[in-house]
Parts: structure tokens; sequence; C-alpha cells
């Protein structure tokens, strides 16, 4: 019996000492999900979430699907990004920088040049975030990636008998990491 009671002062304490550690902003939000207007103009859907892990870091993954594939024009891809975000005034408010770390899969292309291949590299933008209550917020970010690619181009008109000629390709390639304007939703 004296045992049971120890042990439950033991749990107490130190369920008191972890609460003692919580921050004292407890309503604030450290949970975000969005999706980006600018990219559903294209028919991309882009899929982003957001936690924060300190007062001015954020960490965030997201997903983009491109499903566009008809004979005269191809824009499929889909790609997965994974980074953080500085914010300078406090997390999810103001003006941040951030870095990603992407990869992608494509097949894009025109009715006489396509080009299928994979696509790698590293990211920094800079952006800003607007308040629009206390639950929405609205962000606009520009940013720009290295990226190491290994892709095959061949001309989808020559039919699967006839002799073509199909270049693979590896390179370094300077592109936008990020371009996009999107609306997000606090927990």
């Amino acid at each position: 019996m004296i045992n049971m009671k120890k042990q439950r002062i033991i749990l107490f304490l130190l369920l008191l000492t972890a609460l003692w550690g919580v921050p004292r902003s407890a309503g604030a939000q450290i949970f975000a999900v969005r999706a980006d207007a600018l990219a559903a103009l294209a028919g991309t859907l882009h899929l982003g979430t957001e936690v924060s892990v300190a007062d001015k870091w954020t960490v965030e993954a997201s997903g983009y699907w491109n499903p566009v594939k008809t004979p005269s024009l191809s824009m499929n891809f889909h790609a997965v990004q994974l980074g953080s975000r500085y914010w300078f005034y406090e997390s999810f408010v103001g003006h941040f920088v951030g870095g990603q770390l992407s990869y992608v899969s494509y097949d894009l292309g025109n009715r006489t040049r396509r080009y299928d291949g994979r696509a790698y590299g590293i990211g920094i933008s800079y952006g800003y975030a607007w308040m629009l209550s206390k639950r929405w917020f609205v962000t606009v970010e520009a940013g720009v990636g290295l990226y190491r690619t290994k892709d095959t181009r061949r001309d989808p008109t020559v039919g699967d008998w006839d002799d073509e000629y199909i270049y693979h390709y590896r390179r370094w390639t300077l592109a936008p990491s990020r371009l996009e304007v999107s609306f997000s939703y606090l927990f």
C-alpha cells in the first residue's frame, strides 16, 4: 500500500515537472496544412504540411502531382519536397527564408520532343505570410535550386517498329525550386 502511494507521488511529481516545462502560450498554432493556388492554375495538385519546432523555425513536407498527359502535351510529374523555414518575427507570420530538398520524377514535352527522367536537388527561398484570421493565412514564396537531372529524350511520333535516336542526358540545372501563392489553415 505504501509502495503504491510512493509510485503515485513520483508519477504526480514527474507530470508536474513535465508540465512546468511546457511553453506558456498554449493557444499558439503549431501545425498548418496548405494548398497552392498558383500551381492549381497549371493543373498541378500541391498539398503541404508545416510544423513549428521552435519560436522562429518550422519544418515542412510538400507533395506535387500533375497528371496532364496527352499526345500533344505532357506535363506529367510528381515531386516531394522536404524543407525548413526561418521566420524573422515568429512562426507563420511575416518574412521568412527557407531551404528545401527535392525529388522529381517527370515526363515533360510536346508533340515532337519528350523528356522522361528524374531530378533531385537543393534550393533556397524567400517569402512572406499574411494572417487573414486566427486560423487562415496566405503565403507568397519564390526560390531557386540546383538540381541533378538524369533523363531520356525521344521523339514520340516515331512508331514502335521504326528506328529512332534516343538521347540520354545527365546534367546540373539551375531552376526555380519554389514559386507559390498558398492558402494555409493553422491547427
